[in-house]
């Protein structure tokens, strides 16, 4: 599949099972979305299924990558500032990407295959998450009766169902208040509380 084809899809596909959910969407309407014949569409995807996967893999590989760039330019002993790049990171994400939040958090979690679906792309995340927060741990910039997989739980679902909550609303992320609320909490969360 060429790249450009590749890019109308994900993001006609986004829009539409985010916009009508999984359920309510068909194949025919994602092919108009995306400006591609449906031939094409069946041709990448055998089902709609198939297509759903591909959308969330591809949305969470976009969102990984963004977290990487933003903290790849803490230095790796200020877990704190990393913890604030983390933050941002993911604001900035369902900020641009308000579709994608949408889609994953809120209309996704339809079926018991679609509830796997999302846990198995999101473990690549969590992977990332945890992997972040058990070198802080390690360095002793966690405390070490910290849980790894219950703090990268609680990050994601604090930050996460904020963002929602706020697209709903239809309120940008982008909102200093907002911003400074979750930094504290997560901060707190994870035993950070003062300036290192």
């Amino acid at each position: 599949m060429r790249v450009k084809t590749k890019e109308l899809i994900f993001q006609g596909a986004l829009k539409a099972f985010a916009e009508k959910g999984f359920n309510e969407t068909t194949m025919e309407q994602i092919a108009e979305l995306c400006g591609v014949a449906k031939g094409t569409l069946y041709y990448n995807f055998k089902t709609k299924e198939d297509l759903y996967v591909f959308v969330m893999e591809s949305g969470v590989q976009n969102f990984m990558r963004m977290i990487q760039d933003y903290v790849e330019v803490v230095n790796p002993d200020d877990f704190r500032q990393r913890a604030i790049r983390l933050i941002e990171a993911h604001l900035d994400f369902f900020q641009n990407e308000t579709d994608f939040c949408r889609l994953l958090l809120s209309k996704g979690w339809g079926t018991q295959e679609r509830h796997y679906t999302i846990r198995h792309v999101l473990q690549k995340y969590f992977e990332l998450l945890e992997a972040e927060l058990q070198t802080a741990k390690d360095k002793g910039k966690l405390p070490s009766t910290v849980d790894i997989p219950t703090t990268a739980s609680s990050f994601f679902g604090m930050i996460g169902f904020s963002a929602m909550r706020a697209i709903i609303h239809n309120q940008s992320l982008d909102h200093a208040e907002l911003r400074y609320s979750l930094q504290s909490l997560a901060l707190h969360m994870m035993g950070i509380f003062d300036e290192e």
